[in-house]
């Protein structure tokens, strides 16, 4: 734990000379609390001096004045303090994310990494702003209020001590059991928000299976187990306190009754003293109490903690090289050479892939589903790096390149359409805000997306809502091809963009693609085999190898798999 906060405290760099002051007040927040006793104690002595008592008096209401205002200034700079540490924190974790490669994305359920960002960030915050300064107190008070005890009776502050130590002990070894309830606590909550987004938006084909009461059944597992391992934590937590305040009254009682001995057979000789080391000894112990209900607060941010620097602590994708290669007039030859690559090294999806495009040419790769067409994409825009091999472009090795100025030579349409919640216009020239609207229009037009843009409501400027989901499938990917069209890269990579449009559109796509694939090199992916005829090369991948390639009129003359699937397909059409 001590190596998480040292890291934690790292983040707050920022925030030091905040911080400094904070630590001033607490200094004099605890002197207040120090002195206030001692001068309670001399009121008490001086109970027979009449004009001395008021001023003692008088001394000690502006004591615990200056004492408030102290704890209203502390409260004041950490909320301010608090609050900027976090939004850092936050900032820091989404712009890791944001590095992370795509394969981290691929292990980890975007719900869990949704309650990482949010509620794990939450019970950081809860504790840095309430907790931090309480801390920062009773570390001075402690430390004074001993030196004090110990100046007023040595005897009485051993005494004291050993009940202290019991406090501590009993602290150390529940915390210690609690902070793993607490860690599987907000683990199980990541699970369950995980589950919850993978529901909601999965709705429509939980609804279409019938699987609602599955769909309930697993929540209510996923919701019991939190239950539990909440209420097993929290009573760990709870049964903590009202010990803490037993043993704490007990120790009163025994030093009240130790004290009144010692005022009795005259060892003690002045009854102010009583009344301070009295009054000392429910200060000392008090911020043992409070430590340990704070340190229960403390165990969940501690969990919190541990969880974002797991995400903190993974590999970002790999750092350019310190030379690199220029992009500034790319022609888009592309070579494959002996690319082998694999998510999991004992499974490996592609074997030995080699394959030249050349600059302007129009290149199909069509196979079953799981050969390995997506996975192609994957490497061509450096999703993923091979495992074995190289992948060229214009000559160069892709890693030779800028990562940003890599990806910028490419126009993708994915399979799975990513439309943003903002207007139309913005979604096709996403990343040039400058552009003007002709030029959307002109992007729009040739992806034949600009007839049904013009039936919205708003048009170009119409808000698209959960990702464009008032939207059939097919304008969802008509406006994707649009974006990539407004792009205009030297490169177009279009995986699957067809796949889900009806006859009509897919010829508006087809005249559009003969337009957009004119003296720029493509690679598409295509079900759908009539889309990719005069494809200059095609491609046909089985169990991640190239068992075919050539024109469309070459395959069909081979009469092999392509040929085969071709006539399938077109007996079904027909």
């Amino acid at each position: 734990m001590k190596g998480t906060l040292r890291r934690l405290w790292t983040l707050t760099e920022g925030q030091r000379k905040g911080l400094e002051w904070i630590l001033l007040l607490s200094v004099l927040a605890s002197a207040a609390s120090i002195v206030s006793p001692y001068v309670t104690g001399r009121a008490v002595t001086a109970i027979s001096g009449g004009d001395a008592v008021l001023w003692i008096l008088v001394f000690l209401t502006g004591l615990y004045f200056v004492d408030w205002l102290v704890k209203f200034l502390q409260s004041f700079f950490m909320a301010s303090i608090g609050q900027r540490v976090i939004h850092h924190i936050r900032r820091t974790l989404f712009d890791w994310i944001r590095t992370l490669p795509l394969s981290f994305f691929d292990r980890n359920r975007h719900g869990e990494l949704m309650s990482r960002l949010t509620n794990d960030v939450d019970n950081i915050s809860t504790t840095i702003s309430n907790s931090l300064t309480l801390l920062m107190t009773y570390s001075f008070t402690v430390t004074g209020i001993f030196l004090m005890m110990l100046y007023l009776s040595p005897f009485l502050t051993l005494v004291s001590v050993v009940g202290v130590g019991m406090i501590f002990l009993l602290t150390k070894t529940v915390t210690k059991y609690t902070r793993k309830l607490f860690l599987r606590q907000q683990k199980s909550l990541g699970l369950l928000n995980g589950q919850v987004e993978e529901s909601i938006s999965g709705l429509p084909v939980v609804m279409a299976f019938c699987r609602q009461e599955e769909m309930e059944r697993e929540f209510g597992e996923r919701n019991d187990e939190l239950c539990q391992i909440s209420v097993k934590a929290l009573i760990c937590a709870g049964y903590l306190m009202p010990l803490m305040n037993v043993i704490n009254n007990l120790l009163y009682v025994a030093i009240s009754v130790l004290c009144g001995i010692l005022f009795i057979n005259g060892s003690i000789t002045e009854l102010g003293l009583v009344t301070s080391f009295l009054l000392y000894v429910r200060q000392f112990t008090r911020p043992f109490v409070e430590i340990a209900n704070i340190y229960n607060n403390f165990q969940t941010a501690v969990a919190g903690v541990e969880r974002m620097f797991e995400i903190l602590d993974e590999q970002p994708e790999p750092a350019d090289r310190d030379q690199t290669v220029s992009l500034e007039h790319p022609r888009g030859d592309i070579e494959f050479r002996h690319v082998a690559f694999g998510y999991l090294p004992e499974h490996p999806v592609l074997r030995d892939i080699s394959v030249k495009i050349p600059s302007g040419a129009k290149a199909a790769i069509v196979g079953a589903t799981g050969s390995g067409k997506t996975t192609i994409i994957n490497l061509l825009t450096r999703f993923y790096d091979v495992s074995e091999g190289s992948i060229l472009l214009d000559g160069h090795d892709l890693r030779d390149y800028r990562m940003e100025d890599l990806r910028k030579v490419f126009g993708v349409v994915l399979q799975d359409t990513a439309l943003f919640a903002t207007t139309v216009r913005e979604n096709i020239c996403y990343g040039h805000p400058e552009a003007s609207i002709e030029e959307i229009r002109e992007a729009a037009r040739i992806a034949g997306a600009d007839s049904f843009i013009g039936r919205l409501s708003n048009g170009y400027d119409t808000v698209l809502e959960q990702g464009g989901m008032e939207l059939s499938q097919g304008e969802r990917q008509l406006l994707t091809i649009a974006r990539a069209v407004f792009a205009n890269a030297p490169i177009l990579i279009l995986d699957e963009a067809t796949s889900s449009v009806d006859t009509v559109t897919e010829q508006k796509i087809r005249r559009a693609m003969l337009k957009l694939c004119a003296d720029r090199t493509s690679v598409i992916i295509a079900h759908r085999l009539s889309t990719i005829r005069d494809s200059d090369l095609i491609l046909l991948l089985e169990n991640g190898e190239i068992a075919e390639q050539g024109t469309h009129e070459e395959l069909m003359e081979l009469g092999g798999r392509y040929a085969q699937m071709y006539r399938t397909q077109t007996e079904l059409c027909s």
